[in-house]
């Protein structure tokens, strides 16, 4: 990689700041969660490169692998236990969401020590409680039996780096409080730690520019991200996710592998090769673009044919992971100026969506088998909805529409024996809501929606959604009347506001 530079990205020259020319991105922005100049140079590059080669190599475009890797374990921020120099830390006004959204992490810790290390004593006293506190979080919001694997995946993510066992130390506090004592709990103190680490996190330097840093980072950003979802509302959770865009890229650059000749990563790709912390990236991007209705925060090539991973995701999202290859299609071809007079594509994503065909677990209760199925076939018409909507442009009265609602409806009747499968029908029941003009359906949606508290949260905050289908049922949807896609986001924009950027154009 590329150490220094006698040039300075834009962001750092219009703040004032002294730009250390790092490429792809340069570390003040990837402190304060920002696109910078070099983003654009390298994508400039590789573009170019696509177009007289059939191997890019974004790595070599970098000069060279990140450096520092046997150094990253050493310490970068406090963890929850050993240091109240983070968990003592009061940013002005002690607003979390006023932080996350609009501050720099650099202004509000001050004093942050740079360098901080882990006391043995405590990674050995609070690594069982978060393995614990994890298997039992795994344990209630599954889709299937969690694979053997899980176990020592956990302890391993957790022993990675000084930033994951911080991160999922506070992680570890905060699924106790959302399983023993929900209601009690106050949870903007916990959206505040949240805050605080990380800041602690963006103003770190020792080892940033290692692979093993930087995957560790994203890892950490993302963590806190997801528990942001919880303790705080979906735009703050969308936000951290946003702000993490840049140490994603930073990671990427180091796998050409995922990289396409249109200089553009491929989830199939990333899924091929099984780089877990970037698709789980490209997960929370795509299924937020999607129940938002904005645009991902990057663009990705899409064109690659989905192939199963070694993780297989679906285990504890429900979703089957070809469907978050056509959702990231359908967001791509959504976002295009192009994308509604391209019909090729869109058949091509119906055809597929058709002729998916679900693997079938074998379980010791035939009930959980059928739920299983119900969620996935859900899945399988919210896709088509999605589709038909979002990309063909259709209203909710369109024969299609009517056809794969009607279905998710029957399906979700069929799953009653027990709510842990509701988490999973989210994503479906959202979009029912989108397009029912009946007040059956309507009820039915309201009903699945608002039983979603936290304790039952699947990726985003499901019930935060049950205003926005009310203010859409309420307007535009009046009486029954059909909507299209951009009804539905337009009161998602006036119930639900995020920060909202087109993702930049590679």
């Amino acid at each position: 990689m590329k150490g220094t530079s006698t040039t300075s990205c834009k962001n750092c020259v219009d703040r004032g700041k002294l730009c250390d020319g790092i490429e792809p991105i340069c570390n003040l922005c990837i402190r304060d969660g920002l696109f910078c100049s070099g983003i654009e140079l390298s994508a400039r590059v590789l573009l170019h490169n696509s177009r007289s080669s059939k191997s890019p190599d974004p790595v070599n475009l970098l000069n060279g692998k990140f450096n520092g890797f046997n150094n990253t374990l050493r310490g970068t921020i406090s963890t929850i236990i050993s240091t109240p120099s983070w968990g003592g830390f009061t940013h002005p006004g002690g607003d979390s969401n006023n932080f996350s959204r609009d501050s720099s992490p650099a202004t509000l810790c001050p004093s942050t020590p740079r360098t901080l290390t882990l006391d043995p004593r405590v990674e050995s006293n609070t690594s069982p409680f978060v393995l614990s506190q994890y298997i039992r979080f795994v344990d209630k919001i599954a889709f299937r039996v969690p694979p053997p694997y899980v176990r020592d995946g956990i302890v391993l993510r957790l022993r990675s780096s000084m930033i994951t066992f911080s991160a999922m130390s506070l992680g570890a506090r905060i699924i106790q409080a959302l399983i023993d004592n929900f209601d009690e709990t106050n949870w903007g103190t916990y959206a505040n730690l949240i805050d605080r680490l990380y800041a602690h996190i963006c103003v770190a330097t020792n080892g940033m520019n290692g692979h093993a840093y930087v995957e560790g980072r994203l890892a950490g950003i993302t963590e806190l991200a997801g528990f942001k979802f919880m303790t705080s509302d979906n735009a703050a959770g969308y936000d951290l996710t946003r702000k993490a865009t840049p140490t994603l890229l930073r990671l990427a650059y180091c796998y050409p592998e995922i990289w396409t000749e249109k200089g553009m990563i491929s989830p199939s790709r990333v899924m091929l090769h099984n780089k877990y912390e970037v698709f789980n990236f490209i997960w929370v991007d795509n299924i937020a673009a999607m129940v938002l209705g904005t645009s991902t925060f990057l663009p990705y090539d899409t064109t690659a044919t989905a192939h199963r991973s070694q993780f297989r995701m679906e285990w504890i999202w429900g979703c089957p992971e070809e469907f978050i290859i056509q959702c990231a299609r359908i967001n791509m071809i959504r976002s295009s100026e192009e994308g509604q007079r391209n019909s090729g594509q869109w058949k091509n994503i119906e055809s597929e969506i058709i002729e998916w065909e679900p693997v079938v677990e074998q379980s010791n209760d035939s009930r959980d088998t059928v739920a299983r199925l119900a969620v996935q076939e859900s899945w399988r018409h919210a896709m088509l909805i999605y589709l038909y909507m979002a990309v063909c442009g259709v209203n909710s009265a369109d024969p299609r529409v009517d056809l794969s609602l009607n279905q998710i409806v029957k399906l979700v009747g069929t799953v009653k024996h027990t709510d842990s499968f509701d988490r999973h029908l989210f994503v479906p029941c959202l979009l029912v809501g989108a397009c029912a003009r009946r007040e059956s359906q309507r009820a039915l949606v309201e009903k699945k929606l608002s039983s979603l508290r936290a304790t039952k949260m699947w990726v985003l905050r499901s019930a935060d959604f049950t205003s926005v289908l009310e203010h859409l049922w309420h307007g535009t949807a009046k009486d029954g009347r059909a909507t299209t896609w951009g009804d539905y986001v337009r009161s998602r924009r006036a119930i639900l506001p995020v920060i909202e950027a087109a993702a930049p154009v590679f």
